[in-house]
This record gives structure tokens, C-alpha cells and sequence, in this order.
């Protein structure tokens, strides 16, 4: 059975700060040292904070499901996936308003009802293929 605390914490991660772009639910959702951790480095609350607003400049109209919850301890992890409407601002790649997919693998660790780290794993490369940036089939960009 998932703690509500936790699957709280994660709904509102996908629904308030992804969907809505609300800035302001990570200080309620996150401890002050808060970490996130990524393939390109970690990130502190702040960054997410200024990551979303990039976020949302350029992908628009999200929708979210989360398919599986596995507690274990302090953690919880959450497979999703989302789609998503692109606008134009990443790389040099043109919007024509292309829908695209994403999926991913979160893990958090939950801290005092708030999550204090969240690693991630999601598929960037997947939504650069289906907006055009790579060739399907190989490595070459544009």
C-alpha cells in the first residue's frame, strides 16, 4: 500500500508544478536543502524553479499519467508518462505545434512529509526524435 503523504507529494509534483507551472508548491513539496539529481548534474530548488519557467515557454497543453507507484522506506518511484505540445525555444528545433511524448522514472526521497532528493531518468532523446532534431536511425542531429 503507498503512503497518501508520499503519492501526495508526487501528484502534486506532476499536477501543480508540471501541469499548472506553479511555482510556488516546491516549498511546500521540498526541503530547503532540497536536491535534484539528473544525468547533467544536480539541481537546488531555485534551478527547478527557473528551469519550469523555461519549461513552460516551450512545451505547452501537458497531460500526465502516473502508471506505477513502488514505496520502499523513504522512497518512493514513479513511472509516468506525459505528452505535451511543443511551442519552439529548444536547441534551434522549429515548432509547428508537434505533440509529443514523454516517459520517465522518478525516484523520491521523502524527508519529514517533503521530498529532500528525486532523481530522474526520462526520455529527452525520444522527444528530440519526434520533434525532427534527429535523424531516426542514427546519431546525426539536424
Amino acid at each position: 500500500m503507498i503512503s497518501e503523504e508520499k503519492k501526495d507529494i508526487v501528484e502534486k509534483w506532476f499536477h501543480e508544478y508540471f501541469t499548472k507551472g506553479n511555482l510556488d508548491i516546491l516549498d511546500e513539496l521540498t526541503t530547503a536543502d532540497f536536491v535534484y539529481h539528473a544525468r547533467n548534474g544536480d539541481s537546488s530548488r531555485d534551478q527547478m524553479k527557473a528551469f519550469m519557467k523555461w519549461y513552460r515557454s516551450v512545451f505547452h497543453d501537458d497531460q500526465w499519467v502516473l502508471e506505477d507507484l513502488i514505496e520502499q522506506g523513504n522512497k518512493l518511484v514513479v513511472r509516468y508518462t506525459g505528452w505535451m505540445t511543443y511551442k519552439g525555444g529548444w536547441f534551434n528545433i522549429p515548432a509547428e505545434d508537434q505533440r509529443v511524448k514523454e516517459t520517465g522514472m522518478m525516484i523520491f526521497t521523502i524527508e519529514n512529509g517533503k521530498a529532500k532528493e528525486l532523481w530522474c531518468e526520462n526520455s529527452d532523446a525520444a522527444i528530440l526524435y519526434e520533434l525532427g532534431a534527429l535523424a531516426k536511425g542514427t546519431h546525426q542531429t539536424f
